[in-house]
Parts: C-alpha cells; sequence; structure tokens
C-alpha cells in the first residue's frame, strides 16, 4: 500500500488532499509522527506547500461550500484515528455529488462526518462554560484544559470576544500548547513537555478561585444532590480542572 505522510499541520493536510485525490490505488494519509515503517509500505512525505494548500482551500469553499470546508476542519481537529482517510472519501463523495450529498444521512461516509463533527462541535460548547480562569500574575489570566479533540483554535473567537479587555492564557495541557491573548491578538504556540508541566503545576492560589468555591458548596442544596444527572453534562474526565469540583 502507499502510504502519505504529512507534518500534521492542517495546510500539509490540503496539500497531500491535492496529491493524492485523484489517485486511483489503494493508500492511506498519516501524520509523519505516527506512521509506524514496515517492508511492506511504500511511503512518501508530502511537504506543505502553501500554494497547493491555498487551492485546495479556495475550491472546498467556492465549488461545495463554507460548511464542508467547516465539516473538513473539524474532522482535522477532531484526531480520529485514520481520520485523514475519511476525510479524503468526504471530499471525493462531495465533488462526485456536489454538497448537497451531506443530506444523505443514510450514507455510511457522511454518518461518520456528521458523528465526528458533532463530537468536536459538542465538546467546544461545553469547554466554552467548563474553562476556569485564575491569576497567575498581575492582571494575567491562565486557565488548563485537557480534550478529546484539538479545539483551542475553535475556541479563540469566544474567548477573545468575551474577554477582549483582558490578557489570558488557555492552556491544552494534552498537546502542550497554548492559546495567549494580550488584548489585541491572540497567537497559538506549542510548548515543550517541560514548560508545559511547569505552567500546568504553576501553585500560584487566586483568591477569587477560593471564592467561588465558597459560592459553590454555600448554593449547594445536599437533599437535591444527583451525580449521575450532573456528569451527563459535566462528564468526570473534565474534573481535574474545574476548580469547584
Amino acid at each position: 500500500m502507499q502510504i502519505y505522510t504529512y507534518d500534521g499541520s492542517f495546510e500539509g493536510l490540503l496539500t497531500t488532499l491535492f496529491y493524492t485525490y485523484n489517485k486511483q490505488i489503494e493508500l492511506s494519509i498519516i501524520k509523519e509522527k505516527l506512521y509506524l515503517p514496515n517492508l511492506l509500505d511504500e511511503v512518501f512525505f508530502i511537504p506543505t506547500e502553501c500554494n497547493k494548500a491555498e487551492r485546495v482551500y479556495r475550491s472546498l469553499e467556492d465549488k461545495l461550500s463554507s460548511t464542508t470546508l467547516s465539516y473538513v476542519y473539524f474532522l482535522y481537529l477532531s484526531e480520529i484515528p485514520q481520520v485523514e482517510n475519511l476525510i479524503l472519501d468526504y471530499i471525493r463523495l462531495c465533488y462526485r455529488y456536489s454538497d448537497t450529498i451531506n443530506l444523505a444521512k443514510n450514507n455510511n461516509i457522511i454518518h461518520q462526518v456528521d458523528l465526528y463533527v458533532k463530537r468536536v462541535t459538542k465538546e467546544v460548547h461545553r469547554m466554552i462554560g467548563f474553562v476556569r480562569f485564575k491569576e497567575i500574575a498581575p492582571l494575567l489570566f491562565y486557565a488548563p484544559i485537557e480534550t478529546d479533540h484539538n479545539i483551542l483554535p475553535l475556541l479563540k473567537e469566544h474567548f477573545e470576544r468575551r474577554f477582549s479587555d483582558q490578557t489570558f492564557i488557555i492552556h491544552d495541557c494534552k498537546r502542550h500548547q497554548v492559546l495567549f491573548y494580550n488584548q489585541k491578538y491572540s497567537v497559538l504556540h506549542l510548548l515543550s513537555p517541560e514548560e508545559s508541566h511547569q505552567l500546568e503545576t504553576c501553585n500560584i492560589q487566586d483568591p477569587f478561585e477560593v471564592l467561588f468555591k465558597k459560592y459553590y458548596d454555600s448554593a449547594t442544596i445536599q437533599e437535591r444532590l444527583n451525580p449521575k444527572r450532573r456528569n451527563a453534562f459535566m462528564p468526570s474526565r473534565y474534573f481535574k480542572h474545574l476548580v469547584e469540583l
């Protein structure tokens, strides 16, 4: 089988789609860092080419729709194993039948796309409510998160708008990635594992965090506690960074 690897970026994926779309042979696309070499595969590394990525991006948006383009991006951020192959099958289907194929919910490819896109968008919705900031330096606020999917880029717009007059850091501890906003613009930046651990373990006590815990405890009606119902809205895998829990 032919294996096409790329650097892991969205632009790298779009470049790889450019070179693999018309191939009529069995192939697989995978991030270079995830590929395990073996003697049976014919491996090709596709370097990122911005002009090719731009052509694919514009084609998806203009010839299909912005919704289809968004689905491709959400699938990429889902980090589901072998999602690149699903993306390739999906865009081939869309170009063949137009983006109206998204209405064919009985199609196996469309069903998988809908499932993964919903998982990503649902987690974004949850994180908008689950992010907990604390002040780690004068007027610098920090929030750690650990998400199932790589949704930090999708949180950018909401928190820029919501906290436009504050400087903050949202730290994806699982992927060693931070979103930093300085009241003018924001940047996504990768940290080394050591830097990420050091930032995550900063033990600065924020008095507002203590106050919020006291409020949560005092507002709780013990007789009406329903952990099963609570966990349906606030899954236990997120508890680590919810200070009230």
